[in-house]
């Protein structure tokens, strides 16, 4: 869904979990092509992908109070959202029953994007991130997705 192709600014973060090794590339692509890539996480959820995250030199933001900042959603250019169940994770991509929701409509997006924005100035100076390794997803993506279709 992270397609930079189809984006130009920017790229607004806020994920609970957030360590779908294909997901966290396409990000990475997004920035080194001069993309804008804003992540806001939770603390106890970020650590598996914190080393490439800060290795790649994008923008973190994380929650480090004792709540969960448990909001699943992007932000394109300011202008489409995806948001939902989905958490970007191996089994979220590969085995839960997730949802996600993308929509353009300006209010919607908007209330969106003033969260974000919240988010963002709240958590400034908080980018302090654990260092474990990355979980990846795409080999169970690849197990998957190149499996010939069985009718259930």
């Amino acid at each position: 869904v992270v397609s930079t192709q189809s984006t130009g600014k920017s790229i607004d973060v806020c994920m609970f979990v957030l360590s779908c090794a294909v997901l966290l590339d396409a990000l990475i692509e997004a920035h080194r092509k001069g993309v804008t890539v804003r992540i806001v996480c939770d603390n106890m959820k970020i650590s598996g992908s914190a080393y490439k995250i800060t290795e790649a030199g994008l923008d973190v933001r994380v929650d480090n109070s004792p709540s969960m900042m448990h909001h699943k959603f992007l932000i394109i250019d300011k202008e489409i959202l995806l948001t939902g169940s989905y958490n970007w994770t191996a089994s979220g991509a590969a085995y839960n029953r997730e949802n996600v929701f993308i929509t353009d409509e300006k209010y919607v997006v908007d209330q969106y994007t003033g969260e974000f924005e919240k988010l963002w100035v709240k958590f400034k100076g908080s980018s302090e991130i654990r260092y474990e390794p990355v979980t990846s997803c795409e080999v169970i993506r690849n197990r998957f997705v190149h499996r010939s279709n069985v009718k259930s």
